[in-house]
């Protein structure tokens, strides 16, 4: 529509000619659709927020001036209803829930990888702390996952020595990552 149909039209409806907003239904609906659709990305939720523009056009077309184009004025209320179901979405709580859960599980791997370097490093110069003797058993303990009597067997000590050295091993590394603010439980039940 042309900007001088434009003031015809809105006489019309100024005047509340129903054919009027007929028209202009029909000359922007899809526009006004497909906007909302690229800012939503949600067919439904567009068809909505169609039917809420022209709806709210409607009830206020009588404050509406000669002189300007009906277009701008439709893309304003599109935007200003699509910024509402933003606010309203943004406070239910199910947006809420659904945010919180995507933060849960999202992916920062930049941060994961400094967290384990770190992790690593502060592990590896705890083992190092430990004796040649000691070292063993944990490792044989926790990477192998082996019984103290598996390991008497293997490095061909008692099952007491056994269970002795890795007592002592646990109680240097604890006091290790108590030194480097790491929680000793958490490390330990997930160690591999």
């Amino acid at each position: 529509m042309k900007h001088r149909d434009d003031s015809k039209l809105v006489s019309r409806l100024k005047q509340g000619d129903p054919s009027a907003f007929e028209a202009v239904f029909q000359a922007h609906h899809w526009k006004i659709y497909q906007y909302a659709l690229r800012l939503l990305r949600d067919e439904s939720l567009s068809e909505d927020i169609v039917q809420d523009t022209f709806l709210h056009f409607w009830l206020h077309c009588s404050t509406l001036e000669d002189h300007r184009s009906i277009v701008p004025y439709l893309y304003v209320i599109a935007r200003r209803t699509i910024i509402d179901h933003w606010r309203k979405a943004a406070t239910s709580k199910a947006f809420l829930d659904r945010l919180f859960q995507r933060i849960q599980t999202s992916d920062n791997t930049t941060e994961e990888k400094i967290n384990a370097n770190e992790l690593t490093y502060i592990t590896e110069t705890g083992l190092q702390q430990l004796s040649a003797q000691q070292r063993a058993v944990f490792m044989l303990s926790r990477d192998e996952g082996l019984t103290y009597q598996q390991i008497a067997d293997r490095i061909q000590i008692s099952r007491d020595t056994v269970k002795y050295h890795l007592v002592n091993a646990l109680k240097i590394l604890r006091e290790h990552f108590q030194q480097h603010g790491v929680i000793y439980l958490a490390l330990f039940y997930s160690f591999p």
